[in-house]
């Protein structure tokens, strides 16, 4: 992901950069090379219109469904890697689309990253909520994820934040209405630890 294993300073400069150049013009650029609900629709029924009369070998016909095929590929593309993308803050995007889940890495590339420890969930006096874990060894930063249902069925979580830091991790955005579940690992490029046990929060 740019910019993980960067420090504050760089990130915020690349940020910054980022921001004189994607103006309100730019987004809805690419917004419109995006395809939409309607237009893929509109793109699939030519495509599969053309398909059809190909069949019957008019070389016109087989042209204008070659055509319509690059055209639905190009969707099938663009859809698959928003998704792709998406999936760092919801990893059930692309199983909702039709992509199936994605790669699991954990499984085949913990190693040489350590299993978490000392990982904990407080409240400083000003009430804000903070993650601590131990030093992991191999990891280049950490990823805290968190569930506000069944820690048990994995599409339940969601990354909260990915840090350089062990200490402190600020944790925001919860619906504390509900039981609040944790878990950290250790990260180092593509590769990822093993999880740490859950820590949990009681709601507000």
């Amino acid at each position: 992901m740019p910019g993980n294993h960067d420090s504050h300073s760089e990130v915020i400069a690349k940020s910054a950069a980022l921001t004189e150049v994607f103006t309100e013009e730019k987004f809805a650029y690419m917004l419109s090379l995006c395809p939409n609900p309607e237009s893929l629709g509109t793109d699939h029924n030519r495509y599969e219109a053309t398909y059809t009369a190909s069949l019957k070998g008019d070389p016109e016909k087989v042209k204008a469904c070659e055509a319509e095929r690059v055209v639905m590929n190009q969707n099938l593309t663009i859809l698959h890697g928003i998704a792709k993308i998406l999936s760092v803050k919801d990893p059930t995007v692309m199983e909702k689309l039709g992509f199936g889940k994605p790669p699991e890495k954990a499984a085949a590339s913990s190693h040489n990253i350590d299993s978490p420890h000392g990982f904990k969930v407080f409240f400083d006096p000003q009430g804000n909520l903070f993650a601590n874990v131990g030093k992991v060894e191999g990891a280049k930063g950490y990823e805290l994820w968190v569930c506000d249902g069944d820690p048990n069925v994995e599409s339940n979580w969601r990354l909260a934040l990915f840090s350089l830091s062990c200490k402190r991790l600020p944790i925001t955005g919860l619906n504390r209405t509900k039981v609040n579940w944790f878990k950290i690992r250790g990260i180092r490029g593509n590769t990822t630890g093993p999880w740490s046990y859950f820590q949990s929060v009681n709601p507000a």
